[in-house]
């Protein structure tokens, strides 16, 4: 949004209009954003699950969004109800593990409104090993050594997968197009087969010393087109320009006032973990 005021300013200076135009950009109410996974460890025993609340910042300023600690957060199994307690900086915890097969369903009440998402617990793949492989420069990528993973897609199901890199304990982000086809994948293609030296990131080269941790979720359909609709809106390159804002909306619904809706995805996924040092 900042860009094209931006665009339209250095049209109006170029053209030498001689009638000033004021620009006014409206702040819009703030949102809740829900941030977090209910998780179920495939190869690492969790045992204390994470919900991260915070309240949506303006389009303009350089705030960021401020955390909410006046939530009450609960999660159901369909039998036990864990309440979830603010531990710091939006960040809500309680203590279970997670179990396949079980519909977990997320209940927030904030500031008079209910918000509510369930998604089903699935089990999923391990991380068999991470391999170190150089790759030369590509369409922009950087060359260098990358982390590539080796893993079994189960047969005969359809799963969708999210991987995350930790380098020296940083969460490694970059929304590029490439990137839409690689930190989020389906497996149409490679169904209950080896997925050998597979690289999810292709911008973070890594060097000796660096610590990696790299991350296998198993997430629902439903999470993989979200993700999937987030990496498609915030994605640019130098042929297509920056994408358009829009807006998108996860699982979560506000039971008390829809149309005062929540931003965020609240997701129920098995897990494997794998670490590395070079």
């Amino acid at each position: 949004m900042i860009k094209i005021c931006i665009n339209l300013v250095l049209i109006f200076l170029l053209c030498s209009c001689e009638k000033e135009i004021a620009l006014e950009l409206k702040n819009t109410n703030p949102k809740l954003i829900v941030e977090g996974n209910i998780l179920l460890g495939l190869d690492t025993l969790i045992e204390w699950q994470e919900i991260k609340l915070t309240r949506s910042a303006n389009y303009v300023g350089t705030s960021a969004p401020e955390p909410i600690s006046n939530a009450t957060v609960s999660v159901f199994d369909g039998r036990n109800t864990f309440l979830f307690n603010h531990s710091s900086n939006g960040i809500y915890k309680s203590k279970f593990v997670a179990e396949t097969n079980k519909i977990y369903k997320l209940v927030i009440s904030y500031e008079g409104d209910i918000f509510e998402a369930s998604e089903k617990m699935r089990s999923g793949a391990v991380i068999d090993s991470l391999s170190v492989k150089y790759f030369p420069s590509t369409l922009g990528s950087p060359e260098g050594n990358f982390i590539t993973i080796n893993t079994i897609d189960p047969l005969n199901e359809r799963n969708f997968y999210l991987w995350r890199l930790f380098i020296n304990n940083q969460l490694m982000i970059n929304p590029s197009p490439g990137n839409i086809y690689r930190a989020i994948q389906k497996d149409d293609f490679f169904n209950g087969k080896p997925l050998l030296n597979y690289l999810p990131y292709d911008n973070f080269p890594v060097v000796s010393g660096d610590m990696i941790r790299m991350e296998q979720l198993s997430i629902s359909e439903q999470m993989y087109n979200y993700y999937y609709s987030i990496f498609n809106l915030t994605a640019s390159s130098p042929l297509s320009g920056d994408v358009p804002p829009g807006k998108i909306l996860g699982n979560l619904t506000n039971k008390s006032n829809p149309t005062n809706y929540a931003i965020g995805y609240f997701g129920a996924c098995s897990i494997s973990i794998k670490t590395k040092r070079l």
